[in-house]
């Protein structure tokens, strides 16, 4: 059995809520309504969430369905902290990307405000909530979760993983420019 540890049910709720406006946000803003992947000014921005959504999906395995330790914390961490890396680069770069669509609506503004809270809330305790021996390179183990985790993993990992294919096939086609 898997302990339990103080933060884990606020965590999965944090990744519930996280994984819903990012839905709503990515597949409704991004790739239906304003088709940032055919837009000219906006492939770089679709680029940086394909690479977002590429990597999310290993980081729900290894912190959702497995109970990671060792040298998997560190890639994780490492995951984690390109995340970040790439979410500044793109809101460094939505300015530009959106200059002729007027720029981001209110409520997409709020939407990556709370996305970029909610992701500390799911991933910190997971990946931080563990004793410090688990960083330890020798304790190199994946182990699954309990089948609660396995579940919310899966329900969220297996859509990810379409969401992620979807962007990659999107940045890869080629576009004709608008005329």
């Amino acid at each position: 059995m898997e302990p339990a540890f103080p933060g884990l049910v606020c965590a999965v709720f944090c990744l519930l809520l996280f994984t819903t406006i990012a839905g709503i946000d990515g597949l409704y803003f991004h790739l239906y309504r304003y088709r940032l992947y055919a837009r000219p000014a906006s492939r770089y921005e679709h680029k940086l969430h394909t690479v977002n959504a590429v990597l999310f999906v290993p980081q729900i395995a290894l912190l959702v369905c497995l109970r990671a330790q060792g040298l998997w914390l560190w890639l994780l961490l490492g995951l984690f902290a390109t995340t970040l890396a790439v979410e500044v680069t793109d809101v460094l770069c939505e300015e530009a990307s959106r200059r002729d669509l007027g720029g981001l609506t209110r409520i997409e503004y709020l939407m990556h405000f709370l996305m970029a809270g909610l992701r500390f809330g799911w991933v910190v305790p997971l990946l931080f909530g563990l004793p410090s021996a688990a960083w330890l390179p020798e304790q190199t183990a994946l182990a699954a979760r309990s089948l609660g985790m396995l579940i919310a993993g899966a329900s969220i990992g297996i859509p990810a993983i379409g969401i992620a294919a979807v962007h990659v096939v999107l940045a890869l086609r080629k576009y004709e420019p608008a005329t």
